[in-house]
């Protein structure tokens, strides 16, 4: 399936990726880790992904689920942000804030 990436706010920093079906959350974490931040996730640094279906809001995949678990199908979206932590555990949701979020004084 080819996805599109958003891996920042202008759509000049937008790619395509096709990745099985098959692939898992986390192994699709790890290869976007490596393409944007030249890193896969390790000691301390977490990647964290969202997904979107064309028509639809972003929703965060669990790691274990394939691509074609999520719901996602082809055209969907995906973005990550990497995460700074001295914990393996994410952040619980009321605890992040949205990816590519504009701060209020701009």
């Amino acid at each position: 399936m080819i996805l599109t990436v958003y891996s920042g706010r202008e759509e000049g920093e937008w790619f395509d990726i096709e990745v099985p079906d098959e692939c898992t959350i986390e192994h699709l974490k790890t290869l976007l880790g490596v393409r944007i931040f030249g890193q896969a996730p390790g000691e301390g640094i977490q990647y964290i992904l969202e997904a979107k279906f064309p028509e639809g809001l972003w929703f965060s995949p669990q790691n274990t689920q394939q691509l074609m678990e999520t719901g996602l199908r082809q055209g969907s979206c995906v973005r990550v942000q990497r995460a700074f932590s001295t914990t393996s555990e994410e952040a619980p949701v009321y605890g992040r804030r949205s990816l590519f979020q504009q701060d209020s004084n701009e």
